[in-house]
């Protein structure tokens, strides 16, 4: 396949902020989370009156009740559950990044070459990259620009034949006044029909 792309690390600059504050996030909304519950059960059973059993029922091997590790039942699965989260969203945060800095290098590559005077170029991103709405105005910006640059080119060729036609009818032994006149109505008419010439 022509646009797939051989590394998930293309910007490591960009990457790396973006899945550290993606996991940042995720860290900050878990220990919230996990924090909240912990409150919520410590305030129930210190200043609620609610009995502990009522909260959480704990039963030990022999069928007896065990309140005094309700704070580590409730806290390893939290944890567990939380280290579950981080380990699935680093690689999903690297994988998300990877769709973002693609199109984004793709996109510095394609200004590199417009600096340089090239645009016989289109941008193709993968069909699930972000930023495909940019890609098709750059690719309408690059198309309007080369159309633009040919029809400057082909004025500057027609404007110097002329010119040169006009400077050698003026520059001959016996000026021919209508031959001389007719070249230059002709380039006056080639400027009064370009008087808009980049109207894409």
């Amino acid at each position: 396949m022509k646009n797939k792309r051989k590394t998930y690390i293309i910007e490591g600059n960009f990457q790396a902020r973006f899945i550290l504050r993606f996991v940042l996030l995720i860290v900050g909304i878990t220990l919230l989370s996990t924090g909240s519950i912990l409150l919520l059960f410590y305030l129930k059973q210190n200043y609620g009156g609610a009995d502990p059993g009522g909260i959480v029922t704990l039963l030990t091997p022999e069928g007896t009740l065990d309140v005094s590790n309700l704070f580590g039942a409730v806290l390893t699965p939290l944890i567990a559950a939380n280290l579950l989260v981080l380990a699935v969203s680093v690689p999903l945060s690297l994988l998300y990044s990877h769709k973002i800095a693609g199109p984004i290098y793709r996109l510095q590559q394609s200004f590199d070459l417009l600096l340089s005077g090239e645009m016989n170029f289109m941008i193709n991103l993968r069909r699930q990259d972000e930023f495909k709405y940019l890609a098709d105005k750059m690719n309408a910006l690059i198309d309007c620009m080369r159309r633009n640059v040919g029809e400057v080119r082909l004025s500057y060729r027609l404007v110097r034949k002329r010119t040169g036609e006009i400077m050698k009818l003026a520059n001959a032994d016996t000026v021919d006044m209508e031959s001389l006149k007719k070249k230059i109505l002709e380039l006056e008419r080639f400027f009064k029909e370009r008087r808009e010439p980049f109207s894409y």
